[in-house]
């Protein structure tokens, strides 16, 4: 099937934006304040998680593993609500520690059970893909691409698990390329609750737009940072 007949066949992704964006303006106008004023009460809000004790950290954690795993939920949402809920340094850490975990389970997945379980968990065509791009890279080229945005970082981590790279030192390597996107991620958290009310429709609004521009010009893109990345690569290599 050809690029322009794909995108043309994945009309859905489209008009579940248009819903998305309908459903969040009728919220905001009809429970705007209530929830503006829940966003600014965020002593009320970590009050409320405080008093779940160690289950509050240990669904986030459990959470971002999962979304590694089997992406049920975008992990910038989990990072962002971590930030918010607990801040900048607890946010990152309880993220990192879920990633790792995740990360770590993929890995291990794929090298004990090998391509027919990774075939069942992650999308068909990006693996065949991204097995062409990443086929006989080295450490370097996989930090890099969790360390650059809008690479598929959690099918990478399958992909090291089938590579007969060393499963620590990758560990090691991506989870210091992650660290920086969700350090970002529990910042934007932390500070959501300053944001003034108007804010969040023009925040909301550019979210879906760059999702819209990442699903429709995703190779594109992808293109892109590859290319960066493999000039960061060779320019490593001969430093």
């Amino acid at each position: 099937m050809s690029k322009q007949e794909r995108h043309g066949a994945n009309w859905f992704p489209i008009l579940l934006t248009v819903v998305l964006l309908l459903a969040f303006g009728i919220v905001l106008w009809i429970w705007g304040e209530p929830l503006r004023v829940l966003i600014i009460d965020r002593e009320r809000v970590q009050a409320w998680v405080a008093r779940l004790g160690p289950w509050g950290p240990l669904v986030t954690i459990g959470l971002n593993a999962a979304q590694v795993i089997l992406a049920p939920i975008p992990g910038q949402f989990i990072g962002v609500t971590n930030g918010y809920l607990y801040g900048i340094a607890a946010g990152t850490l309880y993220s990192m520690i879920g990633l790792v975990i995740g990360t770590a389970t993929v890995m291990v997945l794929a090298r004990r059970f090998g391509r027919p379980l990774v075939e069942r968990l992650v999308n068909e065509e990006q693996l065949t893909r991204w097995d062409q791009i990443a086929a006989q890279q080295g450490p370097w080229f996989f930090f890099l691409v969790f360390l650059f945005p809008f690479l598929p970082d959690d099918l990478t981590g399958f992909l090291i698990g089938l590579s007969p790279l060393s499963i620590p030192r990758m560990l090691v390597l991506t989870t210091l390329g992650r660290l920086p996107g969700v350090f970002v991620s529990s910042w934007v958290g932390a500070r959501a609750h300053a944001l003034p009310r108007w804010a969040w429709i023009p925040l909301a609004g550019g979210t879906a737009g760059l999702a819209w521009l990442f699903w429709r010009y995703e190779e594109e893109i992808e293109g892109l940072m590859l290319r960066l990345i493999r000039w960061f690569s060779q320019h490593a290599g001969e430093s």
